[in-house]
Formats: structure tokens, C-alpha cells, sequence
């Protein structure tokens, strides 16, 4: 059960830590039955809180009041940080939006946390690679301050400068900023590497080319900041070249805030 967050155990209504490690043991099987090829899912992770936990998400709370703020978060999994904002930080549910290519995810995340009644509203399928991507965000927030995409950057290498640019647009009239993490690699190369994970294509950035990325589309000023290595993950991966193979096993999370 050391994989489950403490904090998050008062989102479950007065279920025991044993009651939710149970609870979500179910929802994880029925995810992994689908052949979801995501590490979220695997190694437990989607019972932990990773936005407030981000070092760098100390600057948000400098810049902005989240109570005030329209938030959009992308590739939300089953949904742990907009609940956790949702419920223990004040964000007004109207207020935050929460999208993931998978109708499953958003299905599980509601039988997980038994709020469909009451969170149905801030969740919708869409995909960032969709042609009405920004019209659609527009279409259910009045603004957006804030764009929230935790583990989502590598698993889009295609979509990637296009996703980056589409929420600089968003953010930039209001100044906002657009904070996460992704799979990084410690060196420091300008460029980013590229491989497969079980046949689906991923992508590591190091510091110096997501900041580029960031830069290329308008972001003002961008921080970077190295988190814990995989301990497992090596498994499934291929690379353009041996070296290349090596160097992607060892990669790490990488944290980002980038201000429009």
C-alpha cells in the first residue's frame, strides 16, 4: 500500500487506507484489461498526487489564486489531481476541465471515486490532436489560466509542437502558465530522443530542447527541474541505436513550468 498517497484518502469518503488500496487494485485490473501501454496504470501511480506535489507548482500559487482560476488539465488518467484541486484547494468544479483521449479512463476514474453525479461536468473525451482541440476548450471555459499535462508530452512525440502551441495560444492572453511533467533524459543535448515502448512511440526530452520547444512557440520564460528515476520501465524499449537504448532506460521525470 506504499504506493497509495495519503492525502488522497480523504477524497474517498471515509474509506480506510486498506479499503482504497483494495478499490483500486479493481480499477487498475479492469485498465490493464484493456491493454493500456501507460506506466500510470502499472505502477499504481494514479493513486498519487502529482500536480500540487510538482516543485515548480509552488509558482502558480505565487502568480495566481486558484480558487479564481479556469484550469485545463490534459491526459487526466482516472483523474486524481482535479478532485484533489477540486476538493482540498477550493478550484470551483465549473472552473476546471479535464480532458483524456480515453472514455475508459474517465469511466473508471468516476467508479473509482463513485462523483459521476456530481464531477460528470468537468470531465470530456477529446484528443489534442483533434482539428477543433482549441475551439472546444474555448467552448466549455471562459478563459484559461492554467493548462496542466502531467506524463503526456512523451507519449505524443507527433502531436507534440502542435499540442505545445495550441496551449501557448490559449494561455497567452491572460498571461497564464502551463506547468507538468514528462520523461526526460539528464544530458545535455539540444535534442530530444526518440523510441518505442511496446511498439508505441515515445519521446525524451532533456531540459535544453523542451525548453527550446516551449520557446519555439512563444513561451517568455521556462523553468526545468529533474525528479526520481524509474526504478522499473526498462522493459519494451527500443531505440534508433543501442546507445540511444541505453540512455532512454535511465530516464527520469522531468517537471516544467513555462509562462505565457
Amino acid at each position: 500500500m506504499d504506493q497509495i498517497d495519503p492525502e488522497v484518502i480523504p477524497l474517498f469518503g471515509g474509506l480506510s487506507l486498506e479499503q482504497v488500496y483494495e478499490k483500486g487494485r479493481e480499477i487498475q485490473q479492469k485498465a490493464l484489461e484493456k491493454e493500456f501501454n501507460y506506466r500510470c496504470v502499472e505502477g499504481f501511480y494514479f493513486l498519487r498526487i502529482g500536480l500540487r506535489k510538482n516543485p515548480l507548482f509552488e509558482h502558480i500559487k505565487l502568480q495566481k489564486a486558484l480558487q479564481d482560476c479556469c484550469i485545463l488539465e490534459v491526459g487526466c488518467a482516472f483523474g486524481i489531481d482535479g478532485r484533489d484541486l477540486v476538493f482540498s484547494q477550493g478550484v470551483k468544479p465549473e472552473n476546471y476541465l479535464v480532458i483524456d483521449i480515453s472514455s475508459t479512463f474517465i469511466d473508471l476514474g468516476f467508479e473509482l471515486f463513485e462523483d459521476k453525479n456530481t464531477m460528470k461536468n468537468c470531465f470530456a473525451v477529446k484528443s489534442v490532436g483533434d482539428e477543433d482541440f482549441s475551439a472546444f476548450v474555448k467552448s466549455k471555459l471562459k478563459r484559461v489560466d492554467i493548462v496542466v499535462a502531467t506524463l503526456v508530452l512523451h507519449v505524443i512525440p507527433k502531436e507534440c509542437k502542435e499540442f505545445v502551441d495550441q496551449v501557448y495560444q490559449l494561455l497567452e492572453p491572460h498571461q497564464g502558465m502551463f506547468i507538468g511533467e514528462t520523461m526526460g533524459i539528464d544530458l545535455p543535448d539540444e535534442e530530444p530522443f526518440y523510441f518505442e515502448r511496446h511498439n508505441s512511440p515515445r519521446v525524451c526530452h532533456t531540459s535544453v530542447s523542451l525548453t527550446k520547444l516551449f520557446q519555439s512557440v512563444g513561451f517568455k520564460r521556462v523553468e526545468t527541474t529533474f525528479l526520481s528515476r524509474w526504478r522499473r520501465g526498462g522493459e519494451g524499449i527500443t531505440a534508433t541505436c543501442k546507445e540511444d537504448e541505453e540512455k532512454v532506460k535511465n530516464r527520469a521525470r522531468l517537471a516544467f513550468i513555462a509562462f505565457a
